[in-house]
């Protein structure tokens, strides 16, 4: 070979090296941005099939672990099995099949109505036919791009792992963006197109990795490849992998699921533990991490030691401090987890078994905390537990080394301990766990009330004794939000008046404890719809509550998601629908969208009306019933809350309440008891089906 020849290879050499590190780590970006960014836009797609449950959260994050270790399993295969040419070939020719079959983005056909039953089977076939394949050809992009960089021949190709930071930075981005940028502005198909085009830009960002990489002389990219033969790692070291995996991903499903329930239920706030998650993932990956693995041991022993300490001993420090310690703990249990992991990272031959491995660990995390733990446990007892797993991560204890005769007498110890713990909770008659959340039956410490609380929200209480402390009897009074005298109560009372003094078919959407019940009247005929059958019988048992079996014996239940139940009702039928779904801080959407607004329309004789009880801590909803009834043609009247400490003594709850009307004259809500009508759509956007702006509504609230 003549000297410009030389010249010339060396020249185009040197600028496919240049080249290759911006475009594999552009690559990687956009393909964890696209991974992440899949799973809210989907989840949300499904949140109206079940009644806007957190539960979905749960069953999706375990379903994309699940597809992710199945695209870790297929990139691992690729990369022992295949040549870089073949396994790009093979690779690239699913990505295209995903583009030609698999988008855009939506839900398959047949999943229209869930059952009453199964709902998580139900769910988890629902994200396999729809968003199944699309999810499996980019989870396998970041371990298999790594892998190929690795045989490039760049200057840090022999420690490809930073660029795992790369991909969890854009999963971060794409989390954080969700709720931000991309639900405010965008629908639900807007989304599913833009995910659509970004998917094709990642297609040829794949085949540019891949051109590069086939690019090289037949001799470098032998000489690359006999370099990085994989080796057999001991079973040992691939268990380590497991068990440093499964902590923080068991940890990031239950500390959600503690928050939502005992700390504060704020919506989207599963967003800030998995953020938290995928930044420790970019943190320790680094070549040189912001914070030392040093630090992150020792404030792990304090942040435990408060958590602990607060769960003991019932400490009150207020909703910021409390939701700091938690996210705290988190952060750092999984820094010391995740640290011990990047410690223990194998060479770049075996990137791809030990990415499938930690993934095993995920997925198992993952499957304990958000299956296994609500079907045997009452509470969220999962979630000590795996703080004190949690701490067993630190290096010292995982190098003592016990005789394996003491070893099986602890591992005996601690299942006959799990056991008992299931049998204890399987018999817990105060706290009932659904896939709906935990609802808890709390008699306060006079004896005077019980309240029914689902997470942090008080769904309804009865009184008990009366306050010089003899025993209450005959016909229940209605407390909490529902008392005679309160907003729902009298917006009730007014639809009644202007049609004669009596109600005739009416739907309540929401049981709770049955309070309700007690504002019917003789003669008219009330419909309760409920999406969780535990709360029907709690509230159905006179044991617990006595609402429906001294008010309501005779009523009648609908089971399912409301949205779907009640368009099974006749047409025009109803003269009122009462939606009381909004308390609970995640709440269904899907009931107060035009759609909806637009099927309640449709049931309602001519001259009914819809009572929304809107009462929320953390969302300012009375703009957004304003907005989507005008965009219906309908008027709306807010009553705001008029709290006082008097009320609040007796276990009563001043409610946020919207009715909306036809006409003025079809609701009759006097303006001397608070009403104010709205005139004109007000300041917030209509929502819709595909399109709610949640973070706005905190926002105004935030603002009030």
């Amino acid at each position: 070979m003549d000297a410009p020849t030389t010249h010339a290879a060396t020249r185009l050499e040197a600028r496919r090296l240049a080249t290759t590190l911006p475009l594999y780590a552009g690559t990687i970006f956009l393909s964890a941005f696209l991974l992440f960014g899949i799973q809210p836009m989907f989840a949300k797609m499904v949140l109206p099939r079940l009644g806007g449950s957190p539960g979905v959260w749960s069953v999706a994050m375990v379903f994309f672990q699940t597809v992710l270790l199945a695209g870790y399993g297929y990139a691992h295969l690729l990369v022992s099995r295949f040549t870089v040419r073949r396994a790009a070939l093979i690779h690239i020719a699913l990505m295209a099949l995903v583009l030609l079959v698999g988008l855009p983005i939506g839900i398959a056909a047949g999943f229209e109505r869930p059952p009453q039953e199964g709902e998580v089977l139900w769910l988890v076939t629902l994200f396999t036919a729809s968003v199944g394949l699309p999810f499996f050809a980019v989870a396998a992009n970041g371990p298999l791009l790594q892998a190929w960089f690795a045989r490039t021949g760049h200057a840090h190709a022999s420690d490809p792992y930073f660029l795992y930071a790369a991909s969890n930075i854009g999963s971060f981005l794409a989390l954080i963006a969700y709720p931000f940028l991309v639900e405010p502005f965008l629908t639900l198909s807007a989304q599913s197109v833009a995910w659509t085009w970004g998917f094709g830009l990642l297609l040829a960002g794949i085949a540019a990795c891949a051109g590069l990489g086939l690019g090289r002389s037949a001799d470098a990219t032998a000489s690359a490849q006999a370099a990085l033969v994989q080796t057999d790692v001991p079973l040992r070291q691939k268990l380590s992998w497991v068990a440093l995996a499964f902590v923080p991903s068991g940890l990031l499903v239950a500390v959600t699921a503690h928050i939502s329930t005992d700390v504060a239920s704020v919506p989207l706030m599963w967003v800030v533990p998995l953020a938290l998650f995928l930044l420790t993932f970019v943190i320790v990956f680094q070549r040189k991490p912001l914070l030392r693995h040093s630090w992150m041991l020792h404030a792990q022993l304090v942040l435990v030691a408060a958590v602990m300490l607060r769960i003991v001993l019932q400490l009150k420090l207020g909703w910021g401090v409390d939701l700091a310690i938690h996210l705290g703990m988190f952060f750092s249990t999984a820094m010391v987890a995740h640290g011990e992991l990047a410690r223990r990272r194998p060479d770049a031959a075996n990137l791809t078994q030990f990415y499938l491995w930690m993934s095993v660990g995920g997925v198992l995390g993952g499957l304990f905390c958000g299956l296994i733990a609500p079907a045997i446990f009452n509470s969220v007892v999962e979630y000590p537990l795996l703080i004190i797993v949690g701490v067993l991560c630190r290096p010292r204890f995982r190098a003592i080394r016990l005789p394996r005769l003491v070893q099986v007498g602890i591992a005996g110890i601690l299942l006959v301990s799990f056991a008992g713990l299931i049998v204890q909770e399987q018999q817990r008659t105060d706290s009932i766990r659904s896939f709906f959340g935990v609802n808890r039956i709390i008699d306060g410490e006079d004896g005077r009330f019980r309240r029914l609380v689902h997470g942090s929200t008080i769904h309804g209480a009865q009184r008990l004794r009366n306050d010089d402390g003899t025993v209450v009897t005959g016909r229940p009074e209605p407390l909490s939000y529902y008392y005679t005298g309160g907003g729902i109560a009298d917006g009730i009372d007014a639809v009644r008046q202007v049609r004669g003094g009596a109600l005739g078919a009416v739907a309540a959407i929401g049981v709770g404890t049955g309070s309700l019940a007690c504002q019917m009247r003789p003669g008219e005929a009330w419909t309760f719809y409920e999406i969780d059958p535990h709360v029907v019988r709690m509230a159905t048992d006179p044991n617990r509550f006595g609402f429906f079996s001294a008010c309501a014996p005779q009523a009648s239940f609908v089971l399912g998601d409301a949205r779907l139940t009640l368009a099974d009702a006749p047409a025009g039928s109803l003269d009122l629908i009462v939606v009381d779904a909004f308390s609970s801080d995640a709440i269904p959407i899907h009931l107060m969208t035009t759609e909806a607004i637009g099927l309640y329309l449709a049931k309602l004789k001519p001259g009914g009306a819809v009572l929304f009880h809107i009462s929320n801590r953390n969302m300012e909803l009375g703009p957004v019933v304003t907005a989507t009834g005008h965009a219906k043609g309908l008027t709306t009247w807010l009553r705001p809350q008029r709290q006082t400490p008097e009320l609040l003594e007796q276990m009563k709850f001043s409610p946020y309440v919207a009715v909306i009307a036809r006409r003025a004259e079809d609701v009759g809500l006097p303006a001397e008891q608070g009403w104010v009508r709205q005139d004109g759509p007000g300041s917030a956007r209509a929502w819709r089906d595909d399109y709610a702006d949640v973070i706005g509504a905190i926002w105004r609230k935030l603002a009030r």
